[in-house]
């Protein structure tokens, strides 16, 4: 199968025109360089020795390759771009996966695209910094920011553009490394835990807590459900879908919902299986709406949990079909690492970071543990 892929150019006037055409032409050529590498790439999900998570690994990457292409379609310029570097950017760390079953090594740990700006690509690094005026917090940046903040300099921030500076960084400081924790400044938002209700398919806003604190979008529904939940995402990205089901009570799970630009609501929106009309409520509500562990936990579906044991093993159980990635979330309740995922009934080891929020991404029923020792 033959995966290259080819766009044309937006047509624009002078310098800018010439400045975009550039920027376009560099985000096309590494979304047909990605699908060069899965064209050479030697997996067959037939071959002898394949496993279920060689083959979930493939699609992901496969996956990735189509969302990157329908991403760009009507693309600018590389800051509109950030939704294509962010699925080539999942399309590789499938792959690396791939390839480390392959070679019967552990999966690799993923880190998330640089908190500054996510063109900067995949982060080495996390540092406490401060925007000019405001609180500290732990941030993963790339290598060059890292340097930077180390230097007391400015780190180049989003929607600055490579090698511009943006003045309200002055206050930008270093003092160690430590787990990321990115947070956007803003105007403070409306008051927290508005709720809203309907029954079936429905579209929402919601006021978000106060500004300082992260939030979790609740979703409870009044008998068994299987929902979609499409979340808005700031700076105009495309909504994030979560599944939401369970199949002997009452839905009740929760979503991170981000702080990106500083807003003050998030929008999302309800799609029931089948168009069934079930009556439902959701309110956006701070972190100690997630539910607390220290030895086990389980549920259906999309869920966000803490966890408040030791680093150590521990045990991801998935029953039923499809796919299950267990994630760390940082204190932004934002995606950190992926630590362990697989296909269909599966049992896998991940090893605990120690305590903080972590999210699980399921199709069927899963059950979290800490293993004896732990």
């Amino acid at each position: 199968m033959t995966v290259r892929w080819r766009l044309g150019l937006v047509r624009l006037s002078g310098a800018d025109r010439r400045r975009r055409a550039a920027e376009l032409a560099e985000v096309e050529a590494e979304i047909t360089a990605y699908g060069e590498t899965l064209d050479r790439h030697p997996f067959s999900p037939g071959q002898l020795g394949a496993t279920d998570e060689m083959r979930a690994d493939l699609a992901r990457a496969l996956d990735a390759y189509e969302e990157a292409k329908r991403a760009f379609v009507g693309d600018r310029d590389r800051a509109d771009a950030l939704d294509v570097l962010r699925a080539l950017d999942e399309g590789h760390h499938a792959l690396a996966c791939l390839d480390a079953r392959l070679a019967g090594a552990p999966p690799p740990e993923r880190l998330p695209l640089c908190f500054f700006d996510p063109r900067h690509g995949r982060s080495t690094a996390q540092v406490r910094w401060a925007p000019d005026g405001g609180a500290a917090r732990n941030v993963a940046v790339c290598a060059a920011d890292a340097v930077r903040i180390a230097e007391s300099r400015e780190p180049i921030t989003p929607g600055s553009g490579r090698g511009e500076q943006s003045s309200r960084m002055s206050g930008a400081r270093a003092t160690g490394a430590t787990r990321g924790s990115p947070r956007d400044s803003g105007p403070s938002p409306r008051r927290a835990n508005r709720t809203v209700s309907g029954k079936g398919d429905g579209r929402q806003r919601v006021a978000l807590p106060e500004r300082r604190q992260p939030a979790v979008l609740v979703v409870r529904t009044e008998r068994p459900a299987h929902i979609t939940v499409l979340v808005d995402q700031p700076q105009g990205r495309r909504p994030r879908g979560y599944q939401l089901h369970s199949a002997d009570g009452p839905v009740v799970a929760r979503i991170p919902l981000s702080r990106g630009g500083g807003r003050r609501e998030a929008g999302f929106r309800l799609e029931f299986r089948d168009g069934v009309r079930v009556r439902w409520s959701a309110s956006a509500e701070p972190p100690d709406a997630v539910p607390e562990f220290d030895v086990h936990t389980g549920g259906q579906g999309f869920d966000v949990v803490r966890y408040r044991g030791t680093a150590g093993p521990g045990v991801l159980r998935h029953r039923g079909r499809g796919t299950v990635v267990l994630q760390a979330l940082d204190d932004e309740l934002a995606e950190w690492a992926t630590l362990g995922e697989g296909l269909g009934d599966c049992d896998i080891a991940v090893t605990w970071p120690g305590p903080g929020y972590y999210q699980v991404r399921a199709h069927g029923a899963w059950i979290l543990t800490r293993e004896a020792g732990g």
